[in-house]
This record gives C-alpha cells, sequence and structure tokens, in this order.
C-alpha cells in the first residue's frame, strides 16, 4: 500500500463533532499513511481504536546541508495510547514540511488521522 492522499475537513463557524467526523484510517508501516498539504491554520487529530498502543510518526526530511555533512534530523513520533486522541497545530509541523509541501504521517498500527481547518 502507498501513501494516501487526503484533504482537510472544513470546521464550519457552528463547530464540528468529532467523534461524528470521518477519519482516514493509516495503512501500517513506513511509507503506508497519508500526506496533506501543510497548513499552518491546520489542526491534525490522531486516534488510536486500535486495542493497543500506536506510534504515529512525522517524517522530517533532513536539509541537504545537513546531509552533506553526515547529519540526519530524526522524524517526529507521537505515542497514543488505545482509545485515546491526540490533536496538535499544523505550524509545530513546519519542519516535517516535504519537497512537495505537504506533511507525511505514517504509523506503526492502524491509527486515524484527521486534519482540520
Amino acid at each position: 500500500m502507498a501513501r494516501v492522499p487526503i484533504t482537510a475537513t472544513a470546521v464550519p463557524d457552528t463547530g464540528l463533532n468529532i467523534t461524528d467526523a470521518s477519519f482516514a484510517t493509516l495503512g501500517v508501516g513506513a511509507n503506508n499513511g497519508v500526506s496533506f498539504p501543510y497548513d499552518s491554520n491546520n489542526r491534525i487529530i490522531l486516534k488510536n481504536d486500535t486495542g493497543g498502543a500506536a506510534t504515529f510518526t512525522v517524517k522530517v526530511p533532513t536539509p541537504t546541508i545537513y546531509s552533506n555533512v553526515g547529519v540526519t534530523v530524526p522524524d517526529m513520533t507521537v505515542s497514543v495510547a488505545n482509545g485515546k486522541t491526540y490533536e496538535f497545530k499544523a505550524v509545530s509541523l513546519n519542519v516535517g514540511r516535504q519537497s512537495d509541501g505537504s506533511i507525511y504521517i505514517d504509523c506503526n498500527v492502524g491509527g486515524k488521522v484527521l486534519v482540520t481547518n
């Protein structure tokens, strides 16, 4: 399975019931997650209802200036316990912006993600 592009869910002025929102289920393992265009106004919501622990990985590219001298920037990982939901602002993912302008998120299990704007 390959990385799947997703689009942000618009949050109307009246709000959004997160429990009724449509989350994208990530494929298991590296490069089988989702991608979405970076927008500093977005919120990212990670949900784990898999029955066990989940580790979500936000892929962080290493700038050439670092890789030229053998330095690798580690990916950002977020652990989400079973039955829990984790939210953060996309602006914190600016370092994870890929060359195509997208953010890539993978998961070690079939975790779920929702991007809102």
